[in-house]
């Protein structure tokens, strides 16, 4: 997943992802929160929480993103982070996500990925809203959200010790995706 949130980075396979992961966290480390830092030649972060709670009654929690337009249910404490870079043609990419993972990386996250002119890849906007097992044996759930000049993805992922969660927080996952606003 983390290829999908930091692709501008040019992220391709799971080693470069945590190679790219652990780049980024050096270059933010002392960041204040909504303090935007170059992590890449012409790639910039913003982090604006981290560990952040919104407790709902049963323990999940409700995030809001801060400038995506969307929020979404998480059962676990969250970060929020936003990706700025630039297209062959000189368009700003904003890719803003909320994600929160488990100490055994099970990881849940939502990216909503968007051009500053509105325009969509020509291959994205083919896409229709689907809901797709990732693998096999089956690792991750991943809802596809095209629309509105925006690409968005919600996926709950097993990435190392821990399983995928029981098909009910899985499904509550995938469906608490809500858009709040306009980009």
């Amino acid at each position: 997943m983390m290829c999908l949130v930091i692709s501008v980075a040019g992220c391709d396979d799971s080693r470069s992802s945590e190679r790219v992961k652990a780049q980024l966290t050096q270059k933010m480390l002392g960041a204040q929160l909504g303090e935007e830092r170059k992590v890449d030649e012409g790639v910039f972060m913003t982090m604006y929480r981290s560990q952040a709670i919104a407790p709902l009654r049963d323990g999940w929690q409700l995030a809001r993103s801060t400038k995506g337009g969307f929020s979404i249910e998480l059962p676990l404490a969250f970060n929020e982070f936003r990706i700025r870079a630039y297209a062959e043609d000189g368009v700003a990419i904003f890719n803003d996500s909320i994600g929160a993972k488990s100490p055994g990386l099970l990881s849940w996250m939502a990216t909503c990925m968007t051009r500053a002119d509105g325009k969509l890849d020509p291959k994205a906007t083919t896409l229709v809203e689907s809901i797709q097992p990732m693998g096999s044996p089956v690792r991750a759930w991943q809802r596809t959200i095209p629309g509105n000049g925006r690409m968005c993805i919600v996926i709950v992922e097993a990435q190392g010790t821990d399983p995928l969660p029981g098909d009910a927080d899985i499904q509550r996952f995938l469906h608490s995706f809500k858009r709040t606003a306009a980009f």
